[in-house]
């Protein structure tokens, strides 16, 4: 006779916005249909992992092997891109109960009931609903722990860099609904989400491929109707996406952020070409410097690779010296990681891994004295700033600009936008910019 097991989990989220959006999800099916989350001895271990980099793959292995061990009689659940990865490569990590496709994520209750029906404890009387009454979830409801709520707006990318592995994992572009996005919104703010994320894998194809196609401008003038909405912010998205229709809509909608995380990739524009980017160096630094132009203090933040096939010592100065040219606030810095299945993992020239070391230090370097000049000039003005934790004596958040924020106080800010005085700045903390009241 088998051994009846609780309907408990607990989940862990590895990669983007995305996957943080697709984790809450899933959380919100299980919830729905009987299960309770608990740090206590769990009998399921969802794990939604990435497989971007080495890196990322390296990070959801490990932590497969330390739940398996801890955990030897929870059933772990994978799934996310590092799933279907393992599931292309036909590899089982150790101790997985159980893969579901990253395309099937959003059925985890149907795939455990499937899997594992026979021996699931009734602890719940939701559990005896048809699983059609709750599911499978057509948005989220909350987002715990967070003060800014992600809102995934579309899935898949047909970009085909020449380094990504995403799109072979995530497939081509697919759009949700207009409706479906505002009630979701709609709902988010009430529930006292003050700022909505919109977050995508391609997040500026959004619409296209609607019968009466649409663009995220689109999207962006309805979401500024929502009442309780104070701030909308757009989560990374590609430089060809932000035409005039965009660009003008910071001017239109208060209540958009004045901010964007435009990829950048390499300020060189034969590896840009090599990675299969749209775009020259000079095309890149031409429209950050026409949208400054027509947004007042609006912030750049960005992703560069070091190391990619055939990169030189020259390639990667020219990178360095855009980065100067160009003011970034922040730089996620990472070295080229070879995915099976792209046309970069088999390229000729792969960069020695001790370069790519001295390289990614040397852009981080760069980035921080980047962030240092952008932040210096904020120096005594004021910023609209949304307070999410307590840090030590501080309490800390992010700007419309998306400028990190702490301020010395011991009155409670959590969740509330306050204007803020810069104090002071520091080329040592990156991260922090001093305000006062």
């Amino acid at each position: 006779m088998n051994v009846k097991i609780k309907r408990t989990c607990a989940f862990f989220t590895f990669g983007c916005k995305v996957n943080q959006y697709e984790t809450q999800l899933m959380r919100e099916e299980l919830l729905a249909n009987g299960f309770v989350e608990t740090e206590k001895r769990p009998a399921f271990l969802i794990v939604n992992g990435c497989t971007v980099t080495s890196r990322a793959d390296k990070k959801c292995g490990s932590l497969l092997k330390n739940l398996s061990r801890k955990n030897p009689k929870a059933k772990i659940i994978l799934t996310g891109c590092y799933a279907q990865n393992t599931k292309a490569l036909k590899i089982k990590p150790e101790g997985v109960s159980c893969i579901i496709p990253q395309d099937q994520k959003t059925l985890v209750y149907r795939m455990i009931e499937r899997e594992f029906g026979e021996i699931l404890e009734d602890n719940n009387a939701a559990a005896h609903l048809p699983h059609e009454f709750y599911g499978p979830q057509n948005g989220i409801s909350e987002f715990p722990s967070h003060n800014r709520a992600f809102v995934k707006i579309q899935d898949g990318c047909d970009n085909f860099c020449s380094y990504c592995i995403v799109p072979y994992m995530r497939g081509g572009p697919r759009s949700r609904e207009l409706k479906e996005i505002l009630s979701e919104a709609e709902l988010l703010s009430k529930k006292g989400f003050k700022e909505i994320v919109l977050c995508g894998i391609n997040l500026g194809a959004w619409g296209r491929e609607f019968k009466e196609a649409l663009e995220i401008g689109d999207l962006i003038k309805e979401l500024n109707f929502l009442p309780g909405l104070k701030r909308l912010r757009l989560s990374s998205i590609e430089l060809k996406h932000v035409n005039d229709s965009l660009i003008d809509k910071f001017s239109e909608d208060l209540k958009l952020c004045r901010h964007l995380h435009i990829p950048l990739q390499s300020g060189d524009s034969f590896i840009l070409k090599k990675m299969n980017r749209d775009y020259s160096a000079q095309e890149y630094l031409d429209k950050l410097n026409l949208i400054s132009s027509k947004i007042k203090d609006i912030s750049f933040t960005t992703d560069i690779m070091v190391g990619f096939p055939g990169e030189t010592d020259e390639n990667f100065n020219n990178t360095l010296e855009l980065v100067k040219n160009t003011g970034f606030t922040r730089i996620h810095v990472f070295t080229f990681s070879p995915r099976d299945g792209t046309p970069a993992a088999r390229m000729d020239s792969q960069v020695d891994e001790r370069i790519k070391k001295y390289r990614m230090l040397t852009l981080e370097d760069a980035a921080a004295q980047s962030s240092f000049t952008f932040r210096k000039k904020l120096l005594n003005k004021k910023l609209s700033v949304l307070f999410e934790k307590r840090e030590n004596d501080y309490w800390c958040g992010y700007s419309d600009t998306y400028v990190y924020v702490k301020v010395r106080t011991n009155t409670g800010l959590s969740n509330t936008i306050k204007k803020v005085n810069v104090s002071s700045v520091s080329i040592t903390d990156t991260m922090a910019t001093v305000c006062e009241f």
